[in-house]
């Protein structure tokens, strides 16, 4: 009986005016999404269908160089790749764990997450829209990398390249799908995020698109340093990171959103959505 009346007498988790915000936060966040689910059915609906995905040729040609760079190279690294110079090794082992996508997917996710929970109505029709405007930017990094990625992931479980770290006794080219981690080398994930990331950049900031290529080549190529990938995995990754970051704008330009089309069917951000001219007049 004690027992009994303590169980009872004893205080809820969650105090109730704790519970009914939550509620009520719960209940926004789906009617948010109801909303968004309906404005693109109805832009699906009322504007022009996507013009043709280019970019096969590119996906072609990146295919040729990259059976080209297995041949001609991933056996010479592979056997190299305990022999770079220690600074080298040093700063691409600090550098290279930029090409997670987790750093990405986390603030985006939480900022998407946020904003569906928000009581839009709250503010004026300018800071909505701004809003908005930060939203479908947040959407669309957040697609680009983790959608690419997670392609990618399974890709390289199918495909089960081994891992440079078995070079000497299996060589550049066996291949056991479905095994553990050191057999799914094909393509670099850490490349196709850093691909999608920083084509997702150009794409945004066009003047900045040698800047990223660079950094994306860079951050590519660390995970050569490292001895965790081949330089044809490298390559495979940041061209299908860089192809899917493309893609993904095409589709968010087709409802509309952050992108539209330029007269030859490539997009290009929306006038007013350029995210460092937004940040200058606020400041």
């Amino acid at each position: 009986m004690a027992q009994n009346d303590t169980q009872s007498s004893a205080k809820p988790l969650l105090p109730d005016s704790v519970k009914h915000a939550l509620a009520r936060v719960s209940s926004r966040f789906r009617d948010n999404v109801s909303a968004n689910r309906a404005l693109l059915r109805q832009r699906r609906v009322s504007r022009p269908a996507m013009p043709r995905v280019r970019g096969w040729r590119y996906l072609l040609i990146v295919g040729v160089v990259v059976i080209m760079t297995a041949v001609v190279l991933d056996m010479p690294v592979g056997a190299y790749r305990t022999q770079w110079p220690p600074e080298v090794m040093h700063w691409a082992a600090r550098l290279t764990d930029i090409g997670k996508s987790g750093w990405i997917l986390t603030p985006t996710g939480i900022l998407l997450i946020v904003g569906y929970a928000l009581n839009w109505q709250w503010f004026s029709s300018r800071t909505r829209l701004a809003l908005a405007k930060a939203m479908s930017a947040c959407a669309y990094i957040f697609l680009s990398v983790g959608v690419s990625g997670l392609i990618a992931t399974i890709l390289k479980r199918v495909i089960g390249r081994a891992r440079p770290v078995h070079f000497e006794d299996a060589g550049a080219f066996s291949f056991h799908p479905f095994s553990d981690a050191s057999y799914a080398s094909f393509p670099s994930g850490h490349s196709t995020t850093a691909g999608a990331l920083f084509a997702a950049v150009a794409i945004f900031f066009p003047a900045l698109r040698i800047p990223a290529l660079l950094l994306a080549i860079w951050l590519g190529f660390t995970r050569v340093l490292v001895g965790a990938h081949y330089p044809s995995d490298v390559i495979a990754g940041l061209a299908f990171g860089a192809w899917y970051a493309y893609f993904s704008a095409l589709v968010f330009a087709r409802y509309g959103f952050i992108f539209t089309y330029d007269a030859k069917g490539w997009p290009v951000p929306r006038r007013g959505v350029a995210l460092v001219r937004l940040w200058r007049r606020r400041a």
